[in-house]
C-alpha cells in the first residue's frame, strides 16, 4: 500500500540542515494587496521569460519567482518563443508551464503560506505520462500522480531537510539530495527530460522584488 508522507510521523524525518536557498524575496512577504494574484514561469528548455513587465535572464533552474500582479485579471506570459495571455482570481498562485513536447498550461499553485510550514511544489515536464515525488527517509509518497505539464503541491512541516525521489512506477528516475526546508518558505522541485535521460532541479519558492 502506498502512503504519503503528511500520515506519517514527522520528527521521524528531522535532519541536521546541510544547505540553504538564496531566494529573490521571501515567499511570505507582506504584500500590500491581499487580493494579488502571483505568477511564475516554470520551464526548463528557456533560461528567459517576461510576466507582465517583469523580465528574467539567465534562469538556470527554469523557474523564476513568482510576479505580484496586482488589480488585473489577465497576464501577459512569454517563455521563448510562446507568449499567451492568461485570466487570473485574486489572491491565487500560479506556474505558466512549458513541457518537453512544447504543450504549456497554466497551473494552480495549491500555496497554503503556513508560517510553520514549508510548502513543496512539484512539475512534470518531461515525457512519462506520470510521475511521483518520493521521500526516501520516510518510505512515501510526498506527491502522487502528477500528469505531463502539469503540477502538485505538499506543506510540509519544518524545518527539516529532505532527500527526493522522482519516480514513474517503482523506478527511480531522478533525485533531488539534502532540501533544506524551512519554515515560512518553500522549494519547487522539476522534472525535465525525454526518452530516458532525465534530470531533475530544485528552486526557491520565491516573489521577485
Amino acid at each position: 500500500m502506498k502512503r504519503t508522507l503528511t500520515s506519517l510521523p514527522i520528527l521521524a524525518l528531522i535532519t541536521a540542515a546541510t544547505a540553504s536557498l538564496a531566494q529573490d524575496g521571501g515567499l511570505y512577504e507582506d504584500v500590500a494587496n491581499p487580493d494579488a494574484s502571483f505568477v511564475r514561469v516554470v520551464d526548463a528548455g528557456t533560461p528567459v521569460a517576461v510576466i507582465q513587465s517583469s523580465s528574467f535572464e539567465n534562469v538556470e533552474t527554469g523557474i523564476t519567482p513568482y510576479v505580484v500582479i496586482d488589480g488585473a485579471t489577465e497576464v501577459q506570459i512569454t517563455s521563448g518563443e510562446t507568449t499567451v495571455t492568461e485570466a487570473v482570481e485574486p489572491a491565487t498562485f500560479y506556474s505558466f508551464v512549458v513541457g518537453a513536447d512544447g504543450t504549456s498550461a497554466l497551473v494552480v499553485d495549491k500555496i497554503t503560506r503556513n508560517p510553520a510550514q514549508a510548502d513543496v511544489t512539484f512539475y512534470n515536464l518531461s515525457d512519462i505520462a506520470s510521475a511521483d515525488l518520493y521521500v526516501p527517509q520516510a518510505k512515501a509518497l510526498a506527491i502522487e500522480g502528477v500528469a505531463m505539464n502539469a503540477g502538485g503541491a505538499v506543506a510540509l512541516k519544518a524545518p527539516l531537510t529532505l532527500d527526493f525521489e522522482i519516480r514513474n512506477g517503482e523506478t527511480v528516475v531522478a533525485t533531488v539530495p539534502a532540501v533544506d526546508l524551512k519554515r515560512r518558505e518553500g522549494v519547487a522541485i522539476v522534472l525535465s527530460g525525454t526518452d530516458g535521460a532525465y534530470t531533475a532541479t530544485v528552486a526557491p519558492n520565491a516573489l521577485a522584488k
